[in-house]
């Protein structure tokens, strides 16, 4: 019997609109394969949240600035999200920082997935579940959708 299909999804895309943007055809491809699931999405700036807010295929947009609210509320609203029991996390491509795989440790989705980045290392390991070759001779949009 295979195991049941996720229920809740994550999608991370905290480097800007751009990467926002970016997410939507895999976004869209969550919702088509997986038509009961809740999708929510994290972004970092208010103008990714305004972008994302439309979607028909999210329940919700979550946006924090750490910037804007200062480390101790943004470690507060990201353990926030840990109540929320994410089945999966997905940081979408390029996100090659290490504190946003942090960010997807934090929140604790039970799969948490990522690319593998020239500065990835062995914290990686340990930040999230399966890391996802990246190819450079393709766009970012569709290395998500890989």
């Amino acid at each position: 019997m295979p195991p049941p299909a996720p229920k809740k999804f994550l999608v991370i895309a905290l480097a800007g609109i751009g990467d926002a943007l970016i997410s939507t055809p895999l976004i869209r491809e969550l919702r088509t394969n997986f038509p009961d699931a809740e999708i929510d999405a994290l972004v970092f700036w208010a103008g990714s949240r305004d972008l994302l807010a439309g979607n028909p295929y999210l329940r919700r947009v979550h946006q924090c600035n750490s910037f804007e609210v200062g480390a101790p509320a943004f470690l507060k609203f990201m353990f926030g999200l840990r109540k929320e029991r994410y089945d999966v996390s997905i940081n979408t491509h390029p996100q090659s920082k290490l504190e946003y795989r942090i960010v997807a440790r934090i929140i604790g989705a039970q799969q948490r997935l990522s690319h593998t980045y020239d500065n990835s290392n062995f914290l990686d390991e340990l930040l999230v579940t399966r890391a996802m070759p990246q190819d450079y001779s393709i766009h970012s949009a569709d290395n998500n959708l890989k």
